[in-house]
């Protein structure tokens, strides 16, 4: 249940407790991107689980808002995100300032059935980072991100101020994967995926 409760979508309800302590968290690396609140809202378009599917009417509720923490180590290249305290690994690619980070986790799910065994949520959360002149550039607004490439302005780096990164753009994609013991009712997989809009939170030198 613990690794389950580390997704972002099944830990919601804590998710504003966990904000308040935040500030005392010691993140991995060397170098802190910043603190972001993001807010997800569903991609219809893209997700193909029902919303009146019972236990999986929360993965496409029309939005929800969730804070975490992207840093770096400047030395071996490391890089996690962190989200109630709990760091996930995850990757950055500087051509593109993507960070994309991936978790997967068991799931315990009322319709799968009791003594159902294997079921499992697969998250992908994938943001670019940009920089205050190019969140400028965008009119601060997602929406307007430059189809297959990045917006004007200097490229997110640190500064006498901290490190500069205004703004986060993307998406996350949440899988079920059903299980495959004999008690389970659950047999189909489905995909939620939500479109990202993240902002900066300047909150204790993040």
């Amino acid at each position: 249940m613990l690794a389950t409760r580390r997704l972002l979508l099944v830990s919601l309800p804590v998710v504003a407790l966990a904000a308040a302590c935040v500030s005392e968290t010691v993140y991995p690396g060397d170098l802190t991107i910043g603190m972001f609140d993001f807010h997800a809202q569903a991609n219809w378009a893209r997700t193909d689980c029902k919303p009146d599917g019972g236990d999986f009417n929360r993965l496409v509720d029309g939005g929800f808002d969730f804070s975490g923490v992207f840093s770096r180590d400047s030395t071996d290249a490391g890089v996690w995100f962190t989200i109630e305290g709990f760091s996930r690994t995850a990757t950055f690619d500087a051509p593109t300032q993507r960070y994309t980070t991936v978790h997967r986790a068991s799931a315990q799910l009322a319709s799968c059935g009791e003594g159902c065994e294997g079921a499992q949520l697969d998250e992908t959360m994938s943001v670019v980072v940009l920089s205050d002149s190019q969140d400028r550039a965008i009119g601060s607004r997602c929406g307007n991100m430059p189809d297959g490439g990045l917006p004007d302005g200097s490229v997110p780096g640190p500064t006498a101020n901290g490190y500069d990164a205004e703004r986060a753009c993307g998406e996350l994609r949440v899988t079920f994967l059903p299980g495959k013991s004999a008690q389970c009712k659950c047999t189909v997989s489905c995909t939620a995926v939500y479109g990202l809009e993240g902002k900066r939170r300047f909150n204790g030198g993040q």
